[in-house]
């Protein structure tokens, strides 16, 4: 009986194509892959510049991470997409979307998550500096990291947002620049701000909730309404002009945090000065929605990017 079942196997697995050892099927194929994606890199925590630390006593490291593509050897250039995680200004992460946004780098872009400093180190425009001075790093590092400096993106969410759209109408402002690598420009060619803050007044003023009204207080150093000047700094309205970089702006209509109204007013202001400019409000989608890291969100950032960005 045992010699009538492996002869049976063995004719199975000639029939099949397939060897058995100590009863256990063996299936050797040969495969043809097409490369269709490069490889990625991740460089975690590359420190970008130095700020003052401890009480301004100490200095200390602020972090960039980077996934890059398999060097080419050749002079082949990826556009950069700078990303500014929110919290608030009271806690960031600057790793912590990483992983959602490798479709960009599948994509052929370079990401890139940027550290700022919250506002219990710094007020602003500490984070705005902080955010200029990582651009600038990574123009000074293009060939290392075969960045095109002609094509680099800031996008952000909640606070990160308001970093976005501070940098996209700050182009050319050199008050803005500090520390490392001034002989660079910081400016940017698109901006794309995922539910940003706008003008912190109105935030506060605006939003369906007061659970979060501290936070303009802290990036101030004022509370918004007693201090129209520091208010009027930090609302990228004061800065729209011609020469703003293009914008494509999301945000929810569900949004209790950040008022859907001041992304409408940054669009519309953005239009009467003849700057291109994409709304998209995204049907009940809250703060930080899942909704805003599907495909179908991603791929209109793409086409968007496509349109505006030059190839060098």
């Amino acid at each position: 009986m045992i010699y009538v079942l492996k002869d049976l196997c063995n004719t199975i697995a000639e029939v099949y194509g397939k060897s058995i050892l100590k009863g256990v099927f063996i299936m050797k194929h040969t495969l043809k892959v097409d490369q269709v994606r490069d490889g990625l890199w991740l460089d975690s925590d590359i420190t970008y510049t130095q700020v003052p630390g401890w009480l301004g006593n100490t200095t200390r490291d602020l972090k960039l991470s980077v996934i890059r593509h398999f060097q080419t050897n050749d002079d082949t250039r990826y556009p950069v997409i700078f990303w500014f995680a929110g919290g608030g200004w009271m806690d960031t992460d600057h790793n912590v979307h990483l992983p959602n946004l490798v479709d960009f780098a599948r994509h052929g872009y370079i990401v890139v998550g940027v550290e700022y400093r919250d506002s219990n180190k710094v007020q602003f425009p500490g984070q705005l500096e902080d955010a200029k001075a990582a651009i600038r790093y990574m123009r000074a590092n293009a060939k290392r990291f075969q960045a095109d400096p002609n094509r680099f993106i800031v996008m952000g969410e909640s606070a990160g947002g308001h970093m976005a759209s501070m940098l996209g109408v700050t182009n050319g402002l050199n008050q803005f620049d500090k520390g490392a690598n001034l002989d660079y420009s910081s400016d940017v060619q698109v901006a794309v701000p995922f539910y940003g803050v706008v003008d912190p007044l109105t935030a506060k003023t605006g939003s369906a909730s007061n659970d979060f009204d501290f936070v303009y207080r802290n990036l101030l150093g004022a509370e918004p309404e007693n201090a129209p000047e520091l208010d009027s700094a930090a609302n990228p309205l004061t800065y729209v002009n011609s020469n703003s970089t293009p914008f494509l702006i999301f945000h929810g209509t569900e949004d209790v945090v950040v008022p859907i109204k001041d992304s409408e007013k940054l669009y519309d202001a953005l239009v009467e000065n003849n700057v291109p400019a994409e709304l998209y409000e995204i049907e009940g989608a809250s703060h930080m929605d899942v909704k805003f890291l599907q495909p179908q969100v991603f791929k209109i950032v793409m086409d968007f990017l496509d349109k505006y960005l030059t190839r060098s």
